[in-house]
């Protein structure tokens, strides 16, 4: 039975805008009616801004013998989408898009896997197309909401239909602007993360989800610590920031504190960091008379060939209690072991960014 839950009418209007006559006419009551009438059969497949053709056939090899083309003109289904509509959706195919990686997003939302081993969804691309991205969520480690909101300029390009994301933009456009800055974060679980572009790319690897009414001005929650995590943060061309903790910030500006990732066991590795370049952000509550060295113990291992970042203890500035535990690895540095890492001018009041 034919599914049509993936149809973003409002975008497959976008798409082929000869469309709207008819509908303004009344000659059809809807571009869902005239997809079903006419579009899916007549090879119409920009129905969703994650669904792409192209990449359907390429992930789902055993598809193209049956879509129709001129060498094949008796195949059974007008294209992929066809296919996908008439069985694959309900089949849970979910290689469908470069916008969307099913592994990633389920990891980075486990709430719904209770939900997909009852079978209320065959996976989590079904909810995601039902209820994800209205939910704000999104579909890649790329963090595309924040992404639109740090460039309004983008926003009525991808609200019109002219780019399906953000990330989109980001991978044909942004990435070679040395003004764009993009996010990249990680799940609950061991992730790998890469940076890419000439301008500013932040790594996090820990489980981050983008809510409302916590009064931080980023909208982030951090919904895992790094704790039992093994990332790997690959720094790419560009400056990047490897993110192991984050200060809090309040609406108003005002710093509320920190959040220190992997601490306890787990620990981030870090490739490709360039001195003089790329940064390590930290997080910790000092006092005026501290610096970072003070909680942080930074030294070469392994023969001297990479750096390691440890823990000294962090007490509760407020009665002295040890809250976290002293000599516990939250990063090393690979190829790092010559670096001296300095806090940067610049560093918030709980954060240390050293590069």
């Amino acid at each position: 039975m034919a599914n049509y839950d993936i149809l973003d009418e409002k975008y497959y209007l976008s798409q082929y805008p000869w469309v709207k006559p008819a509908l303004d006419a009344g000659i059809i009551k809807s571009g869902r009616e005239h997809f079903e009438k006419f579009g899916q059969a007549a090879g119409l497949t920009k129905i969703s801004r994650y669904f792409d053709e192209q990449t359907y056939l390429a992930q789902n090899p055993d598809i193209a013998p049956l879509v129709r083309s001129a060498n094949n003109p008796n195949a059974p289904f007008a294209t992929g989408l066809d296919h996908f509509i008439k069985f694959g959706y309900e089949e849970g195919r979910r290689r469908v898009s470069p916008d969307y990686d099913e592994a990633f997003y389920v990891a980075n939302n486990r709430d719904l896997q209770p939900f997909i081993q009852n079978g209320t969804f065959k996976n989590g691309y079904q909810h995601f197309i039902k209820f994800g991205i209205r939910d704000g969520r999104f579909g890649t480690s790329f963090l595309e909401p924040e992404y639109l909101q740090k460039n309004p300029d983008i926003r009525p390009f991808v609200e019109s239909g002219a780019l399906k994301t953000g990330r989109e933009h980001y991978f044909n456009f942004g990435k070679n602007e040395p003004n764009r800055s993009a996010t990249f974060v990680g799940s609950s679980g061991n992730d790998i993360l890469t940076g890419s572009g000439v301008g500013n790319a932040e790594l996090i690897g820990v489980e981050v989800g983008l809510g409302t009414g916590n009064g931080f001005g980023s909208g982030r929650v951090y919904e895992s610590d790094g704790s039992n995590e093994f990332d790997t943060l690959i720094g790419g061309s560009g400056r990047d920031t490897f993110a192991l903790g984050e200060e809090n910030i309040t609406s108003r500006g005002t710093p509320l504190g920190s959040t220190q990732f992997y601490i306890g066991p787990g620990f981030a590795t870090i490739r490709n960091f360039t001195k003089g370049q790329d940064t390590i952000q930290l997080a910790g509550a000092i006092s005026l008379s501290e610096s970072y060295l003070d909680i942080f113990s930074v030294f070469p291992i392994n023969n001297g060939r990479d750096l390691a970042i440890q823990t000294k203890g962090f007490r509760n500035p407020r009665n002295g209690v040890p809250s976290i535990s002293d000599s516990d690895t939250i990063a090393i540095i690979e190829g790092g072991g010559n670096l001296t890492l300095n806090q940067l001018p610049s560093s918030p009041a709980f954060t240390f960014l050293i590069g």
